[in-house]
């Protein structure tokens, strides 16, 4: 024994040497078998969260909280090591780090170049540490400089537009001197919040997806990594790098393969593998099971990270709205895909995404539409998701497997099992002997029940375990010589869902309803027994002195105390699903014997134990018995902060009732009393455009690298005005029989023309064009012929965001007019590169442009709408009277008269319609709550939604698919007054109206915690006088 204890010590202390770090700071390590946090082995089960999809900073806690009790978890094995003495500690040093993965957006933080906000509310990027921090979550910074992330121009700012960027994403020095100044500012702040400066950051990635195509020295990409990594170093940053390669399409940044520059300390693979359909929950579903070979052949020396796996996907603008998408959101997804990826001996893995949010305002690329739900395990609506739930089954799994972060993979295929259909992976650790056995079918599609034996190997022998069962779409880790406690399990075929230290031992297993399942103490025997709660027909044997024990699993849960000072759990997936672990330490490391567990409500967002009684807080969504054990020593239990009446089981439990919300009542309000007013008076030839609104389009060279079509320059970026809708005016003496205007704006945009206040053409929009043409036919009648008196063209282009890279040139693909020609009876309607036969073109967009005016609500949030410039949206517009400014040079705002959306537009134009509605949500409450629209059929519109001065929707019936849009607490005053605005967009002269616009509820949740107390008061500023200037 003692020859094994020191052969034990030895290959620890020799793996402990061989442990890599990057030379500035030993706090992060690793090894071929995992990542390492103050010299102890993590398993980083990591969220995806984007704090600019969810601008409301007091539900970034809430958010974070959710991911903590579902699973989102690391682990080190129970050795320990110091200098001064090496040691096998005891189980409560098990450590937990949570983790969160969060992309940086340089264009939500910097509306014009030397500009950074890190300090308004939703973009304060401390307290977004600081909050990942009170949660117990460790971040891996990820800043750029370029994202992705169907972000509007994939997070790169906006003013690089214009094409003054340079070359983008390479080492060109025009674009190394726009980027540079981001990482600076950006990345003393994630310094300042590195573990080693006490604070939550453990890696920072490096760019994004960058392909390493060309493995030489002098390649500007290799160049470029190099910039950007010597960037965050002189900022401070000294916590390892890491990457994300873009799936197996190239082999990118590792030390182990072809290091010719640029490699980052941590390889990553982004894999997201569903292939799967929203209409036809039968495609996809395969797994891939060449990941370890790869990692095997491009990062042998580091462990295995996926920086981004499919936790959903994005739907587009035409396509499935994400709650049909029954295949990604079903909790088969996450048992299969991510148990596949433990079996490939993954320790690193970062569901992209975990909450997916809203892209409100203008934050989305053309790619996506309003909602980023991305059929996330936790919904658009912070709402868990039974995925979520499956997601907590794994995470708390690997919270609590130490033995799992030290493993070589024994044997993979087919020749595991009785039956050929089944696939098995097979890990070993090499110092203590525990195996894992992750079963799932070859075919992992496959919806057949399969009932089989497995061989497996254990320290008492082979074994074959019979009658194995997995249904379709599941998987199972079956365990050998695990140690929990105490104890140590020969083997499991049911699912360990964790396991605690407390008076006793306490283990959970979880199995599908009628699935048979075994398992036997490695070291007791002639163990007794007692079963508690539903019957599984448990039964017991004793082979070769192995105590062995078989059941079918029944509905609910089943509780079996043993002599031996052990208590198993028995659960069916659903119930487990309702089986929570929370810590009762704010340290992210959360050990056996620092968690207590729950079993019954929705969430258990946080636990205490202090003077003999349990304190939790969390939600539930219904009435429901509360289940908890803590130990022998606790003798109460309050849930939010009120006592609660339990019992006590003879296992050692307290069991007690939650009332749930069923008791309160919420009541919505109707939408009536709408006003409305006219958005669209630049239409008219006697609207004047001489204001601050408007910018003469006088360019005749541009940076972009797009040539316009003709001249003047007419990209609205030349100009300054970067998001949201713009409005051109053209001016042309004479007469003309139409014109011809191309037209940028993103996949689903549209355009209208009015010649003189006529409709003369719309382009509707489609979901897979970008650019269009409007040829446009100007009826005599519209036409000014007097040679003294201008015509005027008014052209309302739309837009949906700026494209990735991935499209072109990206970010510098301009928007707005592209080139604009008239046309007679007498030439061809076609574009020249001639100087056009218009007089002038002016221009306007947002108010401000890249300075604008509402610096809270930050520069994504409006476009160049009449209504949007001067302010219909915001609190404490004076809707109620004409208002005249004190300034002369101020024009009168419109008088608000009666009329509601659903009675419309009888012709094309842009009307403004808004209303008030009050809410009374009790402070105990979380109750999402959304705004559905919907248009009679044929409509052709588009409309945007404005909530207390936040566009929280496009509505655009013709094109789809959404028509809920979940506005959250903070921009919806859940105990007070709310302002809604629509501007309704006819794009005929049939005109538009919808025919519903209501408040609607996602659910009801009584909470701890304290939605009553998020103020909304300093994230909706105001209307001001200063608006009227850009009327």
């Amino acid at each position: 024994m003692q020859i094994f204890h020191f052969l034990h010590v030895f290959w620890f202390i020799i793996s402990l040497c061989n442990a890599s770090d990057d030379g500035l700071t030993t706090e992060v390590t690793w090894d071929p078998y995992s990542l390492s946090v103050s010299g102890e082995r993590v398993f980083i089960y990591s969220a995806e969260f984007h704090y600019q999809r969810l601008p409301v900073p007091e539900l970034w806690l809430d958010v974070f909280q959710k991911f903590k009790a579902n699973g989102f978890n690391a682990i080190s094995p129970a050795i320990s090591w110091s200098l001064s003495l090496v040691h096998l500690p005891c189980e409560s040093e098990l450590p937990l780090v949570n983790k969160l993965s969060v992309y940086f957006f340089w264009s939500y933080h910097s509306p014009s170049k030397g500009v950074y906000d890190f300090e308004t509310p939703g973009k304060d990027l401390q307290r977004l540490f600081d909050t990942a921090k009170e949660a117990g979550l460790y971040v891996v910074a990820r800043a750029g400089p370029y994202c992705n992330a169907e972000t509007n121009a994939g997070g790169l700012a906006l003013y690089l537009s214009d094409g003054s960027g340079g070359r983008l994403r390479t080492s060109d020095q025009t674009y190394y001197e726009s980027w540079l100044p981001w990482i600076q500012a950006v990345g003393k702040i994630i310094a300042d919040n590195q573990i080693t400066n006490g604070g939550p950051v453990i890696l920072n990635q490096i760019e994004n997806e960058l392909q390493e195509t060309v493995h030489q020295a002098n390649n500007t990409l290799v160049l470029y990594m190099e910039q950007v990594e010597s960037a965050f170093r002189d900022a401070g940053v000294i916590v390892p790098f890491s990457s994300n390669e873009k799936g197996e399409r190239s082999q990118s940044w590792s030390t182990d393969y072809e290091d010719v520059g640029g490699a980052v300390n941590v390889y990553g693979l982004d894999s997201y593998p569903g292939g799967l359909s929203c209409t036809n929950p039968n495609s996809g579903f395969n797994v891939v099971r060449n990941y370890y070979q790869w990692f095997q052949n491009y990062s042998f020396t580091q462990p295995e990270y996926f920086p981004e796996f499919e936790g959903g996907y994005f739907t587009p603008w035409g396509g499935s709205f994400y709650d049909d998408c029954t295949a990604e959101l079903s909790p088969d997804f996450p048992d299969v895909y991510y148990k596949n990826n433990i079996g490939q001996k993954t320790t690193l893995l970062n569901l992209y995404m975990a909450f997916g949010g809203t892209n409100w305002g203008q934050s989305a690329a053309p790619v996506v539409y309003t909602s980023y739900d991305y059929s996330a395990p936790l919904r658009e609506t912070r709402q868990i998701r039974d995925k979520m739930s499956q997601n907590k089954l794994i995470g708390l799994f690997t919270r609590v497997s130490g033995d799992l972060l030290e493993t070589n993979m024994e044997g993979n295929g087919t020749n595991y099992t009785s039956d050929a259909s089944i696939w098995t992976w097979a890990l070993r650790n090499p110092d203590t002997g525990a195996a894992f056995y992750t079963l799932q079918h070859a075919t992992s599609s496959s919806r057949d029940s399969t009932t089989f034996s497995l061989n497996v190997n254990t320290s008492r022998g082979p074994l074959v375990l019979q009658n194995i069962n997995l249904n379709g779409r599941q998987s199972k880790i079956v365990v050998t010589d695990y140690k929990f406690g105490r104890h140590t399990l020969l083997y499991s075929t049911a699912d360990i869902l964790t396991y605690g230290t407390f008076d006793e031992d306490v283990i959970a297993l979880y199995s599908d309803i009628g699935q048979m399942s075994s398992f036997a103490f490695r070291d007791s025997s002639n163990v007794t027994y007692q079963t508690f709660g539903q019957s599984t027909n448990f039964t017991a044997s004793t082979l070769n002195g192995t105590s062995t024990f078989i059941y079918v699993q029944g509905s609910g849960s089943t509780v079996v105390q043993f002599s031996n000072g052990a208590v198993f759990y028995l659960l069916d997936t659903a119930t487990a699903w309702t089986f929570s672990a929370p810590a009762t330490t704010s340290n992210p490391n959360v050990s056996p014997d620092s968690h207590v567990f729950v079993i019954g409500p929705y969430l258990v967002r946080s636990a205490d134990v202090t003077d003999s009684a349990v304190h939790l807080t969390g939600d539930t969504s219904n009435s429901t018995t509360i289940e908890v054990y803590a130990g022998n020593n606790t003798q109460a239990l309050t849930w939010n902060g009120s006592p609660v009446t339990a019992r006590w089981t003879s296992y050692g439990s307290l069991i007690a009732s939650l009332a749930g919300p069923s008791n309160q009542t919420v009541t919505l309000p109707v939408l009536t009393s709408w006003l409305t007013a006219d958005s669209l008076p630049e239409a008219s030839l006697n609207y004047s455009d001489s204001g601050t609104a408007w910018r003469l389009c006088n360019k005749t060279t541009t940076l972009s690298p797009t040539p316009p079509l003709t001249l003047p320059v007419l990209f609205s970026s030349d100009y300054s005005f970067y998001t949201g809708i713009k409005v051109y005016r053209g001016r042309f003496l004479g007469a003309a029989s139409g014109a011809n205007v191309t037209i940028s704006g993103g996949v689903a945009a549209g355009a209208s023309a009015w010649l003189n206040g006529v409709l003369v053409g719309s382009y509707p929009g489609n979901a897979s064009v970008d650019i269009f043409n409007l040829l446009l036919t100007f009826p005599p009648s519209a036409l000014v012929t007097d040679s003294s008196t201008e015509n005027v063209l008014t052209v309302l282009t739309d837009y949906t965001g700026h494209d990735e890279t991935s499209t072109r040139n990206g970010v510098e693909n301009p928007r707005g007019i592209l080139g604009a020609s008239l046309f007679s009876n007498s030439t061809s309607p076609s574009n020249t590169t001639t100087a056009t036969n218009f007089t002038s073109w002016q221009i306007a967009g947002n108010a401000g442009g890249s300075s604008p005016l509402d610096s809270v609500r930050g520069p994504l949030n409006e476009g160049g709408l009449y209504g949007e410039r001067v302010g219909f949206h915001l609190p404490g517009f004076p809707f109620t009277s004409s208002h005249s400014s004190t300034s002369s040079s101020s024009p009168t705002l419109p008088t608000f008269t009666p009329g509601s959306p659903l009675t419309g537009l009888p012709s094309s134009g842009v009307s403004w319609y808004t209303t008030t509605f009050s809410l009374n949500i009790a402070e105990n409450l979380d109750v999402p709550l959304g705004i559905r629209l919907s248009a009679p059929a044929g409509t052709i519109a588009r409309v945007q939604l404005f909530i207390n001065g936040y566009q929280y929707g496009k509505f655009v019936p013709h094109i789809g698919p959404q028509t809920t849009f979940p506005v959250p607490p903070g921009i919806l005053n859940m105990q007070g007054e709310n302002l809604l605005g629509l501007s309704l967009w006819a794009m005929t002269d049939e005109g538009a109206r919808l025919d519903g616009v209501e408040v609607v509820s996602y659910g009801v949740y009584e909470s701890g915690f304290g939605f009553g107390g998020i103020d909304g008061g300093i994230l909706q500023p105001g209307w001001e006088e200063e608006r009227m200037l850009y009327g």
